[in-house]
């Protein structure tokens, strides 16, 4: 999918988006590819600690295949995670680059505790486009208060690592961000700029392209963030969420959902073993879904009613604090 065809298809999506229609004749522009369900961590601002021995798994190579298959020159880009930990499954790298062969840009979000070189050079010679590092906190103390099972000098020399290999092979891709979780945990002030600078040190004369903070989400209300409490939440404005109009979430088994903060999977939309995904993303329960958001009234069928993000600031129709990102994404080579 080249850049004129991603903005077009950008444009059909928004207007779409805008005008709340119920059928939307075209495939979702992103899609959430679960690789693994599974977890080596039990990080605090994550329900995975939580999920079910019988909900932990990895997609089957072949089953990833004929999704890439399908979606090839129509789907801009994948995620390759969700509730679990993508580098858990040892076809990573072959899935990567059948997704890159196949012209679908690909992109994962790690914890780094399982990186070592030899997995650096071959994630970099697969063609992956972006790799999100989660480090939450600037400090061992905050960090390893985070992300339990962890540890802190080790986790950093992995990314360090990583991006010496990256800057060995003189490679673009794939594109580095380091996303720090700030719920509360560091220092306010001169104190967290202080930090902050003397953390991002550690990647001077490095590819590392983007440093992004953010806070944690409440994946649709599992999670209380920043002392909020749900009821409180429910009285709040609403906007209509963006992911049904957008997305899709493929669950490691084939199970396709509508959201990727559904992390209980409890909107299930259809099965990429049973259906096409054109099918699924018109199919009864997502439209239903887009018809709730249209008449703003969301009931307890849905885990939407007591997720942060559709009580967000939006501008023109987009979560702020996604808006340039959301972007960039879409149109960066």
């Amino acid at each position: 999918m080249n850049k004129l065809d991603r903005i077009f298809n950008l444009l059909r999506i928004y207007i779409n988006y805008c005008f709340k229609r119920i059928d939307c004749s075209y495939y979702p522009i992103r899609i959430w590819i679960e690789l693994s369900s599974r977890c080596n961590l039990r990080c605090r601002f994550c329900v995975n600690k939580t999920l079910p021995s019988d909900q932990k798994g990895d997609m089957d190579f072949q089953l990833f295949k004929k999704i890439i298959d399908e979606i090839a020159g129509k789907v801009h880009d994948v995620n390759l995670f969700h509730r679990g930990e993508p580098l858990l499954n040892n076809d990573l790298i072959p899935m990567i680059a059948y997704a890159a062969k196949n012209g679908v840009k690909t992109r994962i979000h790690t914890n780094a505790t399982l990186m070592n070189k030899k997995l650096d050079k071959n994630i970099i010679l697969s063609g992956l486009d972006l790799v999100s590092f989660s480090f939450d906190g600037y400090t061992r103390e905050t960090y390893e208060k985070n992300r339990i099972g962890a540890g802190f000098d080790e986790s950093l020399a992995n990314i360090i690592d990583f991006l010496k290999v990256k800057k060995q092979l003189k490679s673009k891709k794939p594109y580095t961000i380091i996303q720090v979780i700030t719920n509360g945990v560091e220092l306010s002030g001169k104190n967290t700029i202080k930090q902050k600078k003397a953390f991002l040190e550690n990647f001077k004369n490095l590819p590392l392209d983007k440093v992004v903070t953010r806070s944690a989400h409440n994946w649709g209300g599992l999670l209380k963030t920043n002392g909020a409490d749900n009821n409180t939440a429910r009285n709040k404005k609403i906007n209509s969420c963006t992911f049904p109009w957008y997305s899709l979430t493929i669950f490691y088994d084939g199970r396709v959902f509508v959201c990727p903060q559904d992390f209980e999977g409890k909107i299930y939309v259809g099965d990429i073993n049973e259906s096409r995904i054109e099918e699924i993303f018109n199919g009864v329960t997502i439209r239903s879904i887009r018809k709730a958001f249209k008449s703003g009234i969301i009931d307890d069928r849905f885990p939407c009613r007591n997720c942060d993000r559709i009580r967000r600031k939006y501008f023109l129709g987009i979560p702020v604090e996604y808006l340039r990102i959301f972007i960039g994404d879409h149109l960066r080579n």
